[in-house]
């Protein structure tokens, strides 16, 4: 039983349907934005660990939050996702999903709207 912190018990490898794999990685997602949304200390750590930046004025960082706000509220780009869906489909492992860099992918498009 594979099981994740957000399904406990659940078994993947059993109900592993293209539905499911969705729901996760949007769960996944958005718990990771909602933490980037409410705490600026979390914020500030990925930008500084994704482009070196120590420093951003608070009018740029609170339009970041509403926009990672926003996307919190969007559907999941199956497009983006497809690659990283077939293989948790294949491998039956939904735990790839905190590993993949499609995550933080889709919050870099996010951040080169404001120079970065």
């Amino acid at each position: 039983m594979h099981g994740s912190p957000l399904f406990p018990g659940t078994d993947f490898s059993a109900t592993l349907s293209t539905e499911s794999i969705i729901t996760y990685l949007h769960s996944v997602r958005n718990k990771r934005l909602a933490e980037l949304s409410r705490h600026d200390d979390a914020l500030m750590d990925l930008l500084e660990e994704l482009y070196n930046t120590v420093a951003i004025s608070p009018v740029k960082r609170e339009f970041m939050k509403r926009d990672l706000a926003e996307l919190r509220s969007s559907s999941l780009d199956l497009a983006h996702y497809s690659s990283l869906i077939t293989e948790i489909k294949k491998t039956g492992n939904p735990e790839l999903a905190q590993s993949s860099p499609l995550f933080t992918e889709e919050m870099k498009q996010i951040f080169r709207k404001y120079g970065l």
